[in-house]
C-alpha cells in the first residue's frame, strides 16, 4: 500500500465493500464486524488536520490520540488547539497519546493510572473536549503486557483491542503485515488500524523525504512564529532569508 491520501481512500473504500462498520472505542460492541481507526498524532498536528479534512469528506470517523508533553507542538497554544478542536470539529474523537518515559513512576501500576488520569483531565480541560480514550507513546514490554483498565477512558492498548481485535499498524512508514490482504480475506470481523497522518502525502514519498521535509519546514515555521511575536522582523531578517 502506497502512502498517499488515494490509497487511503481506497483502503477505507475496502473496509466498506467488505462490510466494515466503522466505529470507535465506546461503540465497537453495537456492531458484528467493525472496524477502529485510530491515528496517533507523534509530529505533525497540520498533517493530522489534513487526514482528518480526507476522513470528513469520506464520511469516516476516527480517533487522533494527541501528546500533553511533546517537543514538537504544544497543546495549551491558541494555534495548536485550533488546530486540533478543528480536528473535533470535522467529527473525529480526540484521545490521550501519553509518554510513560517523560515520567520516573518506579514501576507502580497506582502511579502510571494516576498520571494517566491527570494528563487525560489536562487535555480535557485545555481543549473543553471529552478524552474518552487513551494511546501509549512508544510502550514498553510491560505496558503492553499490563492490560491497565482506566476508569475515564479505553486503553487502546488493552487485551481487547491489542489482541482481540486485529491489530494492524503502518509504524515507521511500513505495515508489518499486508493490511489490504487482511481485509479483503475477511479472516477477522474486528479490526483496530493504526495509521500515522505524517506519512501520507498527495503524490507520495518515501519516509526518507518526509522526514527531510518536515525537517527543512522548520525554519520557515521558527520564523513565522517569530513574526507574530517581534514588531518589524522585517527589520532584522526577511523571510528570502529563510533557508
Amino acid at each position: 500500500m502506497e502512502f498517499t491520501y488515494t490509497a487511503y481512500t481506497e483502503l477505507i473504500s475496502l473496509l466498506r465493500k467488505n462490510n466494515y462498520e466503522i466505529c470507535g472505542y465506546s461503540n465497537h460492541a453495537d456492531h458484528s464486524k467493525c472496524v477502529i481507526l485510530r491515528h496517533d498524532v507523534d509530529y505533525c498536528l497540520e498533517k493530522a488536520l489534513s487526514l482528518a479534512v480526507l476522513e470528513n469528506s469520506l464520511d469516516v470517523s476516527a480517533t487522533y490520540f494527541i501528546l500533553l508533553s511533546s517537543d514538537f507542538y504544544n497543546v495549551a497554544s491558541q494555534r495548536d488547539r485550533d488546530i486540533i478542536c478543528n480536528i473535533a470539529k470535522l467529527g473525529h474523537s480526540i484521545g490521550l497519546h501519553f509518554d510513560e518515559t517523560a515520567y520516573d513512576l518506579s514501576g507502580s501500576d497506582a502511579g502510571f493510572e494516576e498520571m494517566v488520569e491527570k494528563e487525560r483531565m489536562i487535555l480535557s480541560n485545555l481543549l473543553d473536549l471529552e478524552v474518552g480514550a487513551v494511546s501509549m507513546h512508544r510502550p514498553s514490554k510491560e505496558t503492553l503486557t499490563a492490560d491497565y483498565k482506566f476508569k475515564n477512558a479505553a486503553n487502546s492498548y488493552s487485551g481487547l483491542f491489542f489482541k482481540e481485535f486485529k491489530y494492524l499498524s503502518d509504524s515507521r512508514s511500513h505495515w508489518r503485515e499486508p493490511v489490504l490482504n487482511i481485509i479483503k480475506s475477511n479472516q477477522y470481523d474486528r479490526l483496530h488500524i493504526l495509521v500515522h497522518s505524517f506519512w501520507y502525502s498527495e503524490n507520495g514519498i518515501t519516509a526518507r523525504e518526509a522526514i527531510r521535509d518536515y525537517v527543512n519546514c522548520a525554519n520557515k515555521e521558527r520564523y513565522l512564529q517569530l513574526k507574530g511575536n517581534i514588531r518589524d522582523l522585517n527589520e532584522f531578517m526577511k523571510d528570502v532569508d529563510v533557508k
